[in-house]
């Protein structure tokens, strides 16, 4: 089974209830497949990046669904079930 990655992500940003996903920094200092994933939803308008930390402790990406973002995941969703 092929997982739609795009409709994955938008989803679970659209049930958070701040309507934000985060990603955090694995402990090699490398971004997990997500990170690059949301930079290319961003680039295409459906979330936009709220807030990147960098820092000793924790380095953080944050991104929050756009209504374009809602508007494609409807699309996405409409024929998945």
């Amino acid at each position: 089974m092929r997982v739609n990655h795009d409709r994955r992500l938008l989803n679970k940003a659209s049930e958070a209830r701040d309507c934000r996903i985060s990603i955090r920094k694995r402990a090699d200092a490398s971004w997990p497949g997500d990170h690059s994933r949301l930079s290319a939803l961003e680039s295409t308008g459906h979330v936009q990046r709220i807030v990147s930390h960098d820092g000793p402790e924790a380095s953080v990406a944050v991104w929050q669904i756009t209504s374009s973002g809602l508007s494609q995941l409807q699309v996405l969703t409409s024929g998945a079930e």
